[in-house]
């Protein structure tokens, strides 16, 4: 639902500033003039609060989402020394890995594993592996030390 929110308030955004895009610069008046057409119409006022009324629906929707961190490499293909060492409280299993051209030990999940638990939490890159947003798990991935 928050996707759809977030898509609407962008067209709706894009539509409402696209009027305003050949202009090369904005010179302010020396002073607000209200006539009867820009009453009627809506002018002065109306037009800069549409881009705004819409940025604030897109904020909206983007704060009762998932906390919003970025998704975290974690395909399975791209790690090595893969140990299996617990279960997170949400019920996903938990490794220990490296990713295969790293030194640093994480403990964290498999997305392949988020796939049939969470799949709105993963996304795929552009190289085709898959990326896991940890906060709308309840989860963060952890440094092993």
């Amino acid at each position: 639902m928050n996707k759809r929110i977030l898509l609407s308030a962008a067209i709706f955004t894009g539509l409402a500033t696209g009027a305003y895009a050949g202009a090369v610069a904005y010179v302010a008046p020396a002073a607000p003039v209200l006539t009867e057409e820009t009453a009627t119409m809506g002018g002065g006022f109306g037009t800069w609060m549409i881009p705004l009324i819409a940025l604030a629906l897109i904020m909206l929707a983007a704060s009762g989402s998932a906390p919003s961190t970025p998704p975290t490499p974690s395909d399975a293909r791209i790690k090595r020394d893969i140990k299996s060492v617990g279960m997170a409280e949400n019920g996903l299993p938990l490794y220990e890995f490296r990713y295969l051209f790293g030194r640093r030990k994480y403990i964290g999940v498999m997305a392949q594993d988020v796939l049939g638990h969470t799949p709105e939490a993963v996304v795929r890159s552009p190289f085709g592996y898959y990326k896991v947003n940890y906060g709308m798990l309840g989860l963060e991935m952890q440094t092993v030390h």
